[in-house]
């Protein structure tokens, strides 16, 4: 089977997969093809006869999804949207960047003048480089709709020339940190109808659901704790939302088709999950259908006989989890300073994927590097959850949890964990990182991690990455 898919940046690529390829199948020969370890924040989305942006199903068969049309025609888009600072990989950055520029010339991202400004001039920097001005072109009116004024294209220009000599990449990361901080970053929209017949656009998106006009005004906005339940039933879906009386109202959208509405509904459920929860549950996770054959043999054969089982959803790892086995994917590959921000040429941010040579290290230098990572790790583990700054110190009672620092903890009602009501926090004095550095080194190592980092002596004729520790 061939399919046609389309990057974000309109690249179209050829894929051959199996006839009876599952659409996983689909999408990781292309993010092989891309050299992207984080597929989980990818899917392929076709569309549907009346028009649907549908997401294909990547736990099911893709000819059982689309009309026998060769090829298909499927576009790989972001799902999934995260901070700037937890994607490791460039190329996913730059896949990120594509996407979020798609949306802005489509206005999608509404912002104020000044985010506007300094955001022209971060795309334009992108796409033309360094200010010159038979080339320079801004997208102010796509961005804040409305055309500037002389002092504001002034204002744009001079943001434009301090950008002199930055990196793509580099302009790329900061450009999507601008555009995280924007309202309506990582909403997936879908278009409806209310109970009176009203259009509606629902946004679906990291802390809840928005409700909007046909311009995107806001008519409501529902947070997931809310929500008590979702389902759909043929082209409508019901959310039954909890009010401040404690009463609960069933709200009604009415969508364009059977397969729009169960995309709603999947949007719903999975982007609660892959922003909300620790892991994906059991229930969610293999929720399925059978269509009428598969419905037959499940009664007279076996019940648990896999003929005509469809999955409802696809997703299996939660941000949190994709984040952990991203690190640890690329931490195996040898890449081990995955942390470094575009724009960093140090020898350790290459890859194999960007078709360079890792660098000839020392054993001294690697088991240095593995060291720093264990320590990394430590002072994660103890740093707040909340404002990624301040060390753990407090514990929430009486469930006992301890995710946050003292300030954090008091802005609190309910832990963020379980959810329980907080009755008083008690402040607790977890082991410092530095009481337990000895315990990343490995066996065969007796000295302290901070005597073998400051004694450590490269050995080989080569360069070596490790400029910081490395006496040579």
């Amino acid at each position: 089977m061939l399919c046609h898919v389309t990057r974000p940046d309109s690249v179209v690529m050829e894929v051959e997969v199996d006839a009876k390829a599952n659409g996983e199948d689909c999408l990781n020969k292309v993010c092989r093809k891309l050299g992207i370890i984080e597929v989980d924040y990818f899917g392929l989305q076709f569309s549907g006869s009346k028009g649907e942006n549908l997401w294909l199903n990547l736990r099911n068969r893709i000819s059982q999804q689309m009309d026998s049309v060769t090829p298909c025609r499927l576009r790989l888009r972001v799902k999934f949207f995260v901070e700037p600072h937890l994607i490791l990989q460039e190329q996913t950055r730059h896949l990120f960047f594509m996407h979020v520029k798609e949306d802005l010339h489509r206005g999608h991202l509404h912002m104020c003048s000044e985010q506007a400004e300094e955001l022209s001039a971060l795309l334009a920097q992108a796409e033309f480089g360094d200010y010159n001005q038979n080339t320079a072109k801004y997208w102010y009116t796509e961005l804040c709709g409305k055309d500037p004024d002389q002092e504001t294209v002034n204002s744009i220009i001079a943001k434009h020339k301090a950008l002199e000599g930055l990196s793509q990449g580099s302009v790329e990361y900061q450009a999507l940190q601008l555009v995280a901080s924007l309202e309506h970053y990582g909403v997936e929209w879908h278009w409806a109808r209310d109970a009176e017949g009203q259009r509606l656009a629902i946004g679906v998106g990291p802390d809840g659901i928005a409700i909007c006009r046909d311009d995107f005004s806001l008519v409501n906005r529902i947070s997931y704790p809310l929500i008590q339940i979702a389902t759909q039933s043929g082209k409508s879906v019901y959310l039954t939302v909890t009010k401040e009386s404690s009463d609960s109202v069933v709200l009604l959208f009415k969508l364009i088709s059977n397969r729009a509405a169960s995309g709603l509904y999947r949007a719903i459920t999975e982007t609660h999950a892959f922003y909300r929860c620790d892991t994906v549950t059991n229930a969610v996770m293999m929720q399925y259908s059978r269509d009428f054959k598969g419905h037959l043999a499940s009664l007279f054969l076996n019940e648990n006989i896999n003929l005509g089982k469809k999955y409802v959803f696809d997703i299996r790892r939660t941000s949190k989890e994709v984040y952990d086995y991203a690190r640890r994917a690329l931490y195996n590959a040898g890449i081990v300073d995955l942390m470094s921000r575009p724009g960093a040429h140090s020898p350790s941010s290459r890859s194999p994927w960007h078709g360079q040579e890792s660098v000839p290290e020392c054993g001294g230098c690697q088991q240095n590097r593995v060291l720093q990572e264990k320590l990394q790790k430590l002072r994660e583990a103890f740093l707040c959850m909340l404002c990624c700054e301040e060390e753990i110190d407090a514990a929430f009672c009486p469930c006992g949890h301890t995710v946050c620092c003292q300030n954090c903890a008091t802005q609190l009602q309910s832990c963020p964990v379980c959810r329980s009501e907080v009755e008083h926090i008690q402040h607790v004095y977890l082991p410092t990182c530095s009481s337990l550095l000895n315990l990343t080194v490995g066996s065969g190592s007796p000295a302290p991690i901070h005597r073998s980092l400051a004694t450590h002596t490269c050995t080989t004729t080569d360069y070596c990455s490790d400029d910081k520790l490395c006496q040579t």
